[in-house]
């Protein structure tokens, strides 16, 4: 594997080692490919820099005095704060006890001196690729937990404004014949109590099934042809129908187009349509006499 001087790349790295030659000589590798790059000679000052800034990923000696590279890094693991942060060990320690325990402290990678630049910087490349993906994950993870947050409240709100109002509120979806592309019925997909009521069942019962072509037959066929027209010409429709069967009612219904489908509300206008009944025939009363 080569790599090309002029390609920057992006990352935090934060070097760790005693020996400043050593540090000398990966700072030079990293910074010109474009990292940005921090160099501290012991753990204690590791930890202590990466508090105040965190870094994307540590190269991380073993052989340090007062503390070792391996405790250093179950340092690292043991802070909620900086447990995250991927620690690649690079030693002249070439046994196998020595790597197995620095995955064991938490390491993520292991490079043996004397390395060459090549495999450093693909090995830190890939590290920092799982972390950008990682991070990339829970974006994307946090953002859709906001979006049902605010669906699920929104809901909540909906629901509660279709269960207080008086008027009855409900949402359909058309119902095509497979072959001609016709409207052939309605589906139900929002009902409130009031409009359960109309129908004289529960709101579980109805929606997702198929009613309204049904429904209507029974008293006004007319009003469904009226109910197709406006998710195919997309004219809402306002109008007062009266309903014959028991109990004997006016509503005033509007429709307006959604999607496929379209939104109705439904007010009971009996009470207003007897008073204006009432008020008619005072008055033709008075005329005559």
């Amino acid at each position: 594997m080569s790599y090309n001087p002029s390609i920057e790349m992006t990352g935090n790295i934060l070097l760790v080692d005693d020996l400043p030659e050593n540090l000398q000589l990966l700072s030079d590798l990293l910074l010109t490919l474009g990292y940005s790059v921090r160099s501290v000679t012991s753990g204690r000052m590791a930890l202590k820099t990466s508090k105040v800034k965190r870094p994307d990923l540590i190269l991380l000696d073993i052989k340090m005095p007062d503390m070792d590279g391996y405790e250093v890094c179950q340092a690292f693991k043991a802070d909620e704060d900086l447990r995250d942060i991927p620690v690649i060990f690079i030693s002249a320690l070439d046994d196998v006890f020595d790597k197995v325990k620095a995955f064991w402290s938490g390491g993520v990678d292991y490079i043996v001196k004397p390395f060459q630049s090549e495999e450093v910087v693909v090995r830190l490349e890939n590290q920092l690729t799982i972390q950008r993906q990682k991070r990339a994950l829970e974006d994307e993870i946090s953002r859709r937990k906001e979006t049902e947050e605010m669906l699920y409240q929104s809901r909540g709100l909906l629901t509660s404004v279709l269960n207080s109002v008086s008027d009855g509120i409900a949402a359909v979806q058309s119902v095509r014949d497979p072959n001609t592309g016709d409207i052939v019925d309605f589906r139900c997909l929002v009902v409130n109590p009031v409009i359960a009521r109309f129908f004289e069942r529960t709101r579980e019962d109805l929606i997702g099934k198929l009613v309204v072509r049904k429904f209507l037959e029974r008293f006004n066929p007319q009003l469904f042809k009226k109910l197709v027209d406006v998710v195919e010409i997309g004219k809402s429709l306002e109008e007062e129908v009266y309903y014959p069967l028991e109990p004997i009612s006016w509503y005033q219904v509007i429709v307006v187009k959604l999607g496929d489908g379209f939104t109705v509300t439904l007010r009971d206008i009996t009470c207003k349509k007897e008073s204006k009944s009432h008020e008619d025939s005072t008055l033709s009363n008075q005329t005559n006499s």
